[in-house]
């Protein structure tokens, strides 16, 4: 791998959520000739590339296909590529592995370190992302906080200077991308829908959990599209749990064809925390089926709530109540990746 030895920012990323919502930026960002984006590959898989090239229209420029979420391997191979190319400043996204890693690489090697998306709480330090973002806002030197109640949360921890509220990329992502995601509509689809997404660990890696979800599912009466992780379709084979009638399960989708089916259906029920910010931002009633989030914001708006699926009560109900609800803000900013270009440029002269 040749390395461009006069870069001033590196941008690290390693998983697909990060590569999304970093996208925006990272084209505003490719124009700056002393610039790069840094791939780890601890999500790395051959179709990872289609959602650079394809969806997203930006390229890694260095690609350390890593291929673990092992935080002290990852740290090693950024700390032997960042030595090379000393760079002043380095960006990290949000709360993953390779986030934490290319933080505490960037320290080891003595650049400035940038937190987008810093400030993110959900108060349960058995969250394994908890941990990993106070350490980073522990140790950056600039943060970047999506709202103003992100920026207070660090406030109480004691991390006041440089903290810019800058909005959150995901916005840019959806706008630009919802525009096109009609090109990848399905004639498949039920005419009026719910859409299911669910792969954390602690849901559907447990039998009881998986028994839990489908006995909610058998019991609301709409149909529920339910693009399947692959952990959570082994999982369901694996107990031998099958899911109930009303709910239809496809193969999973591309990020295009993901805000497709968000962006048309009636209601979207999540464990993941990218997919309760897509929603509010596509004005769509979002049910989150865990007991924390880091989202504070779409539960204060009331565009969001809160079910762990040992909840005893009706998740039907839940759902009928949400349906009502009526979207009309989001809490996440508008033209976000230029604002901040604009710190960026303002931090890096």
């Amino acid at each position: 791998m040749q390395i461009e030895k006069n870069l001033e920012i590196v941008t690290i990323a390693g998983t697909r959520p990060e590569i999304i919502k970093l996208s925006e930026l990272v084209q505003l960002l490719s124009g700056w000739d002393n610039h790069a984006l840094l791939y780890t590959g601890q999500h790395y898989s051959d179709n990872m590339k289609s959602i650079f090239f394809d969806e997203l229209n930006i390229k890694p420029d260095y690609d350390l296909r890593c291929d673990t979420s092992d935080v002290g391997k990852l740290k090693e191979k950024m700390v032997e590529f960042l030595r090379q190319v000393r760079p002043p400043y380095v960006l990290v996204y949000g709360d993953t592995n390779s986030s934490l890693a290319g933080a505490l690489a960037a320290k080891e090697v003595g650049s400035t370190l940038v937190h987008i998306e810093a400030g993110l709480r959900c108060f349960d330090l058995n969250v394994p992302e908890e941990k990993a973002r106070i350490q980073i806002d522990s140790m950056s030197n600039y943060l970047f906080p999506p709202t103003e109640l992100a920026k207070t949360f660090l406030k109480y921890e004691q991390i006041e200077d440089n903290v810019f509220v800058t909005g959150n990329l995901v916005v840019d992502v959806c706008r630009r991308l919802a525009k096109i995601a009609d090109e990848q509509g399905r004639k498949d689809l039920p005419s009026e829908y719910l859409l299911l997404t669910m792969h954390r660990q602690e849901n559907v890696d447990e039998p009881a959990r998986l028994e839990l979800l489908v006995k909610h599912l058998a019991g609301i009466k709409h149909k529920i599209v339910f693009p399947i992780h692959p952990r959570t379709k082994n999982s369901l084979a694996k107990y031998g749990i099958s899911l109930p009638p009303n709910v239809m399960a496809i193969e999973p989708a591309g990020y295009l064809e993901f805000l497709y089916l968000l962006k048309n259906c009636k209601l979207v029920m999540t464990d993941s925390g990218g997919v309760q910010e897509e929603a509010i931002v596509l004005k769509r009633p979002c049910i989150t089926l865990r007991h924390v989030s880091e989202r504070w914001e779409t539960l204060l708006l009331k565009a969001n709530v809160l079910f762990p699926l040992y909840r005893r009560d009706s998740l039907s109900d839940v759902v009928d109540t949400m349906l009502a609800t009526k979207i009309d803000r989001n809490p996440y900013g508008e033209d976000v990746a230029k604002t901040m270009l604009a710190l960026i440029k303002e931090i890096a002269t």
